[in-house]
């Protein structure tokens, strides 16, 4: 598992492109998100902390089971992580939007369609084959520090979110 880990941080160290892209996503509740791509990672614009960059689906029960402990993250680590969610099975931003409410989600969710270019781009860096739940965990200075795929249970994540603002 860890020559996995090390394999995919170390596709996603290679600059792909000369032009580093940026992007603006949306997310589900018409938020525009700026994302800038570096040699090491990404920086997101509005957020300047660790940020815990998750793909999911509705329909996936890890991916729901990670829900509630994202919630408690976000409550417990709000002014120190930032989670943003890109649903991955389908769902337009209005679909996202209700899903967010009807499940009291408290951290952004995106659409993957509606930032497929994004999608495309994290699937080329990472090498993600589609296997969800998906992490990519970026510190504070934008640089990936851990991408797996899997469920990751809520104390690792704990852990992991201790180094992410260092």
């Amino acid at each position: 598992m860890k020559n996995i880990i090390l394999t995919i941080l170390f596709l996603f160290s290679i600059n792909l492109y000369a032009d580093n892209p940026s992007f603006v996503l949306t997310d589900s509740q018409g938020n525009k998100i700026h994302v800038q791509d570096t040699k090491n990672g990404l920086i997101f614009q509005e957020h300047k902390n660790g940020v815990l960059l998750t793909m999911f689906g509705h329909n996936c029960p890890p991916c729901r089971e990670e829900i509630a402990e994202f919630i408690e993250l976000t409550k417990k680590y709000g002014d120190k992580l930032t989670i943003i969610s890109i649903e991955v099975q389908g769902y337009k931003s209005e679909q996202v939007e209700a899903f967010r409410k009807s499940n009291g989600i408290n951290y952004t969710l995106l659409s993957g369609d509606d930032n497929i270019n994004f999608v495309r781009h994290i699937v080329q860096r990472s090498g993600w084959n589609g296997a969800i739940p998906f992490l990519i965990a970026i510190d504070n200075k934008g640089e990936v520090q851990v991408v797996q795929a899997g469920l990751i249970k809520k104390d690792s994540l704990e852990d992991l979110i201790k180094t992410l603002n260092k």
